[in-house]
C-alpha cells in the first residue's frame, strides 16, 4: 500500500510542472564572480563512456575554449576493480583533447570517492582565491557547489549540463505526421517521472551532506 501511495503520488506529480521546476532549481546555482574563472572543475559523475560523462565534456570544452587561459581538474575516483587500459579521467581527457584542448591544461583529482572529498583535495591543491567554474549534471550542482564553498574557496561558478530535447512537435515534423498532444503528454509524463527520481535522490544526499556538517 506504501509503495501504491508513492507511485500514484509521483505519477500525479509527472502530470504537473513541479518535477521540472524542482530539477531545474537544483541546477540554478548564481556565479558569485563576474571576472572569468582560472580553474575549470570537470567532475566525473558515471565516468567514461555514459550520456552523463559525454555531457559533462561537452560542456567543459565548450568552457575551455572560451576561457582559453583555465587550468581543468578532472575529478574521478579510480576504479581499481576496472581491467580497462584507460581510467575513466584518462578517457574524459581524451575527450577534450579531441575537441581543442590542450593536455598541458589538464590535470586530475582521482582519490577523492564523493563531492566533499574531491573539493577538499582539491582546495589543498589551488589557491582558496582561485576563481572555479565547476560542471556537473544540473541535479548535482547545488550540492557541489555548496561543497567547494564550504571548502573556502571564495569564487565559485556554476555550468550545469542541461539537456537540450528534442520535442515531440520537431520529430513529427521529420515523418509529416501531424502533432498530437497525446504524444507531448507522454513525452513529458515520462521526462518528468525521471526528474523526481534525479530530485529524490539529491534531496536525500543534501539532507546527509548537511547532517555530516559539509555543506
Amino acid at each position: 500500500m506504501f509503495l501504491g501511495l508513492v507511485f500514484g503520488t509521483m505519477l500525479s506529480l509527472a502530470f504537473t510542472d513541479i518535477p521540472f521546476y524542482a530539477y531545474a532549481d537544483l541546477g540554478t546555482v548564481e556565479s558569485n564572480y563576474s571576472e572569468s574563472p582560472e580553474v575549470i572543475i570537470l567532475l566525473g559523475g558515471e565516468g567514461m563512456p555514459s550520456a552523463d560523462g559525454l555531457m559533462r565534456c561537452y560542456t567543459a570544452t565548450e568552457k575551455a575554449l572560451y576561457y582559453p587561459k583555465t587550468k581543468i581538474i578532472i575529478a574521478l575516483p579510480e576504479n581499481k576493480l576496472s581491467d580497462e587500459p584507460l581510467l575513466a579521467s584518462e578517457l574524459m581527457a581524451n575527450e577534450l583533447t579531441i575537441r581543442g584542448i590542450e593536455k598541458s591544461r589538464i590535470s586530475f583529482e582521482t582519490q577523492g570517492t564523493n563531492t566533499h572529498e574531491q573539493a577538499e583535495l582539491i582546495f589543498k591543491k589551488t589557491e582558496s582565491a582561485a576563481r572555479l567554474l565547476i560542471i556537473t549534471s544540473p541535479e548535482h550542482m547545488t550540492r557541489a557547489a555548496a561543497c567547494f564553498i564550504e571548502e573556502g574557496f571564495k569564487s565559485v561558478g556554476c555550468s550545469p549540463t542541461f539537456e537540450h530535447d528534442l520535442s515531440a512537435e520537431s520529430l513529427l515534423e521529420k515523418n509529416g505526421e501531424s502533432y498530437t498532444p497525446s504524444l507531448a503528454l507522454r513525452y513529458n509524463i515520462w521526462s518528468y517521472l525521471q526528474y523526481e527520481i534525479r530530485v529524490g535522490r539529491e534531496y536525500v544526499a543534501l539532507a546527509y551532506y548537511k547532517l555530516r556538517g559539509w555543506i
